[in-house]
């Protein structure tokens, strides 16, 4: 099912039934942004320039500041990984692109003309070989898990047999900070590795880093220098990474509280066969038909490309105007 199918049907059964427990809400932008404060354009003369926004970035996240020179500024995960697909597509790359994690990673793809191999992210790694480039979202969304460690060493050999030709790019913005693994592909170089201020600041399409190995940085640089500049998002993101440098912390902390009256409700209802919340989802074995006989709205696991028995369930509180955008 397309997530635009999905949000008018969830609509329809909220309104025929609305007992449901909803648990269906995906945006989360637009339910937890009315719990804190819009943040305000930055008049500090540092502001519209997208080098020092990188360096103050690097220092939020607590990373090297040498890593500024490796670093490319986009508006966000979306602007990189179009920029990524297009300088693929002109190598001829054939790149293996989750298909069951964010629908708009096969769609950006697609657009940039690159030739791409989809794969089953929930059921591990697919064929490495014959790929010249791999995209994995670090942690897994919507699935709830971290690579093992018997795919981390997989990964790493198939990057280091050919460095100069094979690209790994870890989509890293569903954690603040990047994980433990992630820092260590970009310490070592084996990655480029994306963050942005779009899930823990709740401002999408702002700011973005892209961490680039060096022997790529020219290219790299290449193919972002061209990207367009708001220089009022470029405000709001200086903004964000000082005079708004906790906001992570109070998003991750209403997040964690969510997740937990999430669990606590699914361990009450065994029947509803649900994983624990990683984020702000989990998972039930039901399909969607069998948690509406349950009195529960949940969201098809098709929507994110994965199997039509399992159901993604949110901890997000439903948005008082679920047709807004």
């Amino acid at each position: 099912m397309k997530h635009d199918a999905f949000l008018s049907l969830a609509d329809a059964w909220r309104g025929k039934r609305p007992e449901l427990v909803d648990l269906a809400e995906l945006n989360v932008y637009r339910s937890l942004a009315p719990a804190f404060a819009a943040i305000a354009p930055s008049t500090h003369p540092e502001a519209p320039y997208r080098c020092h926004l990188a360096e103050r970035f690097l220092a939020h996240l607590e990373l090297d500041a040498e890593l500024k020179s490796r670093t490319q500024v986009s508006h966000g995960v979306r602007r990189s990984l179009r920029a990524l697909f297009g300088w693929l597509a002109s190598r001829n790359a054939r790149v293996a692109v989750p298909a069951d994690v964010y629908p708009v990673y096969l769609q950006l793809a697609g657009e940039a003309g690159v030739e791409v191999v989809p794969f089953s992210a929930r059921e591990g790694l697919p064929e490495l070989e014959a790929r010249d480039a791999l995209l994995l979202c670090e942690p897994l969304k919507p699935w709830g898990r971290t690579p093992r460690s018997e795919e981390t060493e997989r990964v790493e050999r198939w990057v280091r047999a050919e460095p100069g030709k094979r690209v790994l790019i870890i989509d890293s913005a569903y954690a603040t900070p990047p994980t433990p693994w992630t820092l260590r592909l970009l310490r070592e170089e084996l990655a480029f590795v994306l963050v942005s201020l779009s899930k823990s600041w709740l401002i999408p399409d702002h700011v973005g880093l892209c961490i680039t190995p060096s022997r790529w940085h020219q290219d790299a640089r290449a193919v972002f220098a061209p990207l367009p500049k708001d220089e009022q998002k470029l405000r709001i993101g200086y903004a964000a990474l000082t005079e708004h440098a906790s906001r992570p912390r109070q998003v991750g902390a209403l997040l964690a509280e969510r997740a937990r009256a999430l669990d606590a409700f699914t361990a009450t209802r065994p029947e509803l066969r649900a994983s624990p919340c990683v984020g702000y989802f989990a998972t039930s074995q039901c399909s969607f038909d069998e948690l509406l006989e349950q009195g529960v709205l949940g969201v098809p696991a098709s929507v994110f490309g994965g199997p039509a028995q399992v159901t993604i369930l949110s901890s997000l509180p439903a948005a008082v105007s679920p047709s807004a955008s």
